[in-house]
């Protein structure tokens, strides 16, 4: 098996925490090669991938030409860099006969996602739109949704071992969404983080901050929320249209306002949130709510709660596993993954087969993505910066941020 060229721009806070371990994993399985990393500055130390060359840009250089001399390796650019140039870094890497890898949010406002759709669709086959949950940590969303190979539980070891404490056979489970929990009622997809590592942006940059720079946690964190729904779309009907036509609130914490202040110059009103309760419904009318946030609880909650006409599925996403209760008898099973690869692992190797046309999703998961982005991008547009928002303080319980709401904002039809 030939190793695949890997060329990584940005090597910020995801590339030494996430990235840069699993490309050295890949690298020793033989399937990645990487062979340099960009930034516009020197590259922040790292405990892997230390002797990759590395090209500072300048000048805002067309990535293009800075790498022009590694065409010939046929490389995957994978763009993790600041958000305003995902799209036009990918336009210019593709046009110029590069495969790209794009970290969200993929575009910042609806002009960028209009010349991204174009490039897609004269390109589809160059450029993938990474989201890790799908392929991570609510895989088995897609499992039990029969929307993943059966094989990759089988077969390898990319995602772990699945395990079940009342079934010898864990695979049986694999598509059985509806006859487990029977015809769907409600979902409710949480991302909320409030932990040390997670739950803050001190030492993040200014784009995830600055609504002109993609910044706000609707697009650090919706994407992960909305996306992996789509993998049950033929349960519940179509989630996400080109229209966003359902309720949002947002609300500030007030620390991080604190801190904006002190570290950034950023007019009020292009300060993203750090909070947003979305509501909407399906095609068929199936009610969803989305809860994004940071600064919030003091601890981490991100689950994806299903619910049935006789059963309700809870995907935990922090501890990899699915719990099924059944009306009948009470029938409780529990799904896990154990002996887990490093994270993101089977994210990044899917994003890079995907280029190759094998991933192990039964779906086309970057039109997926690339539809949630452009549902994410009409919600913002329904949300007026410049008015009052609420505020709170770190930690707080998400019914004491609800008090600090009047009614919700309601999208208009765009």
């Amino acid at each position: 098996m030939s190793r695949n060229n890997i060329i990584v721009v940005g090597t910020g806070d995801y590339y030494v925490r996430v990235l840069s371990r699993v490309l050295s994993q890949l690298e020793e399985e033989n399937f990645a090669n990487v062979v340099a990393t960009v930034d516009i500055t020197e590259r922040r130390r790292s405990e892997y991938l230390t002797d990759v060359e590395h090209r500072v840009r300048t000048g805002g250089r067309l990535l293009s030409s800075l790498l022009s001399d590694f065409s010939e390796l046929n490389p995957i650019v994978f763009l993790g860099h600041a958000n305003p140039f995902h799209t036009p870094d990918a336009i210019d890497l593709v046009k110029n006969g590069y495969r790209v890898i794009i970290q969200k949010p993929y575009c910042i406002n609806h002009i960028q996602f209009s010349d991204l759709l174009l490039e897609v669709q004269n390109s589809a086959s160059a450029i993938c739109m990474l989201e890790s949950c799908q392929t991570w940590n609510a895989v088995l969303l897609a499992f039990l949704a029969g929307k993943i190979k059966e094989c990759v539980f089988s077969s390898t070891r990319d995602f772990g071992d699945l395990c079940c404490d009342t079934h010898e056979n864990p695979l049986w489970f694999w598509g059985k969404i509806e006859e487990l929990i029977g015809a769907p009622r409600y979902v409710q997809s949480n991302i909320l983080e409030g932990s040390a590592e997670f739950g803050r942006l001190d030492h993040r940059g200014s784009h995830l901050i600055d609504l002109e720079e993609g910044g706000g946690m609707i697009q650090d964190l919706g994407l992960h929320a909305i996306a992996p729904l789509l993998t049950l779309e033929s349960y519940l009907g179509q989630v996400v249209d080109s229209n966003f036509d359902g309720t949002v609130r947002i609300a500030r914490c007030q620390e991080y306002l604190d801190m904006v202040g002190s570290h950034f110059q950023i007019p009020k009103e292009r300060i993203g949130e750090t909070y947003a309760e979305i509501q909407f419904t399906t095609q068929i009318g199936i009610p969803i709510t989305v809860l994004v946030g940071k600064y919030v609880l003091g601890r981490n909650e991100r689950n994806i709660v299903v619910v049935g006409d006789h059963g309700i599925l809870n995907f935990d996403m922090t501890r990899m596993t699915a719990s099924v209760i059944t009306n009948y008898a009470s029938t409780q099973h529990l799904l896990r993954l154990q002996s887990l690869p490093p994270v993101q692992y089977p994210t990044i190797k899917d994003a890079v087969n995907e280029l190759m046309d094998n991933s192990v999703l039964t779906f086309n998961v970057s039109a997926n993505n690339l539809r949630t982005q452009e549902f994410i991008l009409n919600i913002l547009k329904s949300i007026r910066y410049d008015q009052e928002i609420p505020v709170y303080s770190q930690y707080a319980k998400l019914v004491q941020i609800n008090k600090g709401f009047g009614s919700p904002v309601t999208s208009m039809r765009l």
